[in-house]
């Protein structure tokens, strides 16, 4: 897995669109802690840096940090090594998840799981479309993480999907599918804790890379739909268990 910058990670730290600049830099940073592409702990750019990479003032950057404290998502500490984090509280546990789990009703869970799966499809024909060699290069460092980290699982699985989104070229395709992900939040650690279902969720990124890397499109949406309802089917099955 990469551990440099990665178009996905620039989805969280790029430009905005007009409107309400406070909110839209409060609601990606939350997304994207949600979904894992921010992990617990990490820090974020300082205030300079920050309002640098979307285009703003740092005031507004400060306003977005504090409602983002007020939310518990983001820690923020003085002194020499003080800054503002991502709050270790988002740590990903099993516990936690299962707890999210139960509140979820199946309904609520099918439904989620529909909406990710159309716009992974969507991604996954454009990806087909329009990726050239770097980008299946790119995609392919996200087959698969080094060792049994259920945490790093998870961040892979959401990185791999907005690498496909970003070899499409469509950023609002990106950006949709970054909220649902953020939706399913801690949810999606859960299928990481398990050897086997990590193992078939490899092997459907795989399926899907090739697929893209063949321009097929047919084929692209096929994987894409398969591993969304891979993870899907697993959450059900737990579901049924806690319930």
């Amino acid at each position: 897995m990469p551990t440099g910058p990665t178009r996905s990670m620039s989805a969280v730290f790029t430009p905005l669109r007009s409107g309400s600049l406070v909110d839209q830099i409060s609601e990606r940073i939350a997304e994207a802690a949600e979904s894992g592409l921010l992990e617990p702990s990490q820090r974020l750019p300082n205030e300079v840096e920050f309002a640098a990479a979307l285009g703003v003032s740092p005031l507004t950057i400060r306003e977005a940090l504090a409602r983002l404290r007020d939310a518990e998502i983001v820690v923020t500490t003085r002194g020499r090594n003080g800054g503002s984090f991502i709050s270790p509280e988002l740590a990903p546990s099993t516990e936690r998840a299962e707890s999210r789990l139960r509140d979820t009703t199946r309904a609520e869970l099918t439904d989620l799981s529909a909406h990710v799966e159309a716009l992974a499809a969507g991604c996954a024909r454009a990806a087909a479309r329009r990726a050239g060699e770097r980008d299946v290069e790119q995609m392919r460092s996200f087959v698969s993480a080094e060792g049994s980290d259920s945490a790093e699982w998870r961040r892979l699985e959401t990185e791999f999907l907005v690498e496909v989104a970003a070899a499409g070229r469509i950023a609002r395709l990106a950006r949709a599918l970054m909220q649902a992900q953020a939706e399913f939040g801690v949810l999606s650690f859960l299928p990481n804790t398990d050897a086997e279902f990590r193992t078939a969720a490899a092997d459907h990124r795989e399926r899907l890379i090739n697929a893209i890397a063949c321009h097929g499109e047919a084929e692209a949406e096929d994987a894409a739909r398969a591993l969304i309802a891979h993870s899907a089917s697993w959450l059900l099955t737990r579901h049924a268990e806690l319930v």
